[in-house]
């Protein structure tokens, strides 16, 4: 009995072995490039880290009509510095820091809590049509965060 070539396929043929080799080396060579490309589509166009450099902060208010005063707390959001945001009602405009009597550079925390009362820091009454802004100062922007009313309807 004379041993048979291990290349030939079950019918003789050689070329059987190597066009399947081929496409198993093109087969590869292809999967590579389609990651490598997926890859760099990822990297380019993926949302950088916390949404891009828009800060987001949640604030809760409880109006007291008979003592005209606002309660304003940091619920959740960003890493904010107190000297960083403003409360802003006509005229009047205080930092956090100023009206809580804390440091500008001390991180607000949740819970953190001011009050806004003509008897207080802030200087002004909050009655029912007064309008508060919360502005974001820090970094390259000046944006509004919140603001109460949160319909933006009094006057």
């Amino acid at each position: 009995m004379t041993r048979q070539n291990s290349l030939r396929t079950a019918r003789g043929d050689e070329r059987a072995t190597t066009v399947s080799d081929s496409m198993a080396a093109g087969s590869l060579v292809v999967l590579a490039v389609v990651l490598a490309a997926g890859l760099g589509l990822g990297v380019l166009y993926a949302p950088s880290e916390g949404g891009g450099n828009t800060t987001r902060a949640n604030f809760s208010y409880q109006h007291f009509s008979d003592d005209s005063a606002l309660i304003v707390t940091f619920t959740r959001g960003d890493s904010i510095q107190a000297g960083e945001l403003a409360l802003v009602s006509g005229e009047a405009n205080s930092t956090w820091a100023e009206i809580a009597n804390m440091t500008a550079s001390k991180t607000l925390s949740e819970g953190s809590t001011i009050q806004l009362s003509a008897s207080g820091r802030f200087g002004k009454a909050i009655t029912s049509s007064t309008q508060v802004r919360v502005l974001y100062t820090g970094g390259n922007e000046t944006r509004v965060l919140s603001r109460w009313p949160p319909n933006g309807t009094a006057g």
